[in-house]
């Protein structure tokens, strides 16, 4: 499965209306896996979202982002990206007086493959169709 790693450095002085974007080309299938790291030093002046096209996937609620420190951000959902689409976007801005670089990682599960949650749910159903010996 495709899996990509991308860095960003958001430089200093910058607001929610003037926001910075990474383009992010990747494979086109099911998002999953998204890791974002703040390094020590970000004290929630870096905020950040993930995005396709016009529409925020990362969070979820359209108004919110991430702002951490020290922490990297582990989202395990599974986000079918829009068809054709070969790209994502990190966006965000740095309120503070010091740049910072943003780390993020993510997977992309083709179509037509099963998911690592698809996997688990199939082995449990195998393992219930052998104990109770339904085809």
């Amino acid at each position: 499965m495709p899996h990509y790693s991308y860095e960003y450095t958001f430089e200093e002085g910058h607001s929610k209306q003037s926001q910075e974007s990474l383009e992010m080309p990747c494979a086109w299938g099911t998002l999953t896996d998204v890791n974002i790291s703040f390094p020590a030093g970000c004290h929630g002046v870096v905020h950040v979202h993930i995005d396709q096209e016009l529409h925020q996937i990362f969070p979820t609620n359209a108004e919110a982002d991430y702002a951490l420190d020290n922490y990297t951000l582990l989202i395990t959902d599974e986000y079918e990206l829009i068809e054709g689409t070969r790209k994502i976007y990190l966006t965000g801005w740095n309120e503070g007086i010091y740049p910072h670089k943003i780390s993020v990682e993510f997977t992309v599960v083709p179509f037509g493959r099963t998911t690592p949650v698809e996997e688990v749910l199939l082995k449990i159903l195998s393992i219930l169709q052998h104990i109770f010996r339904v085809k």
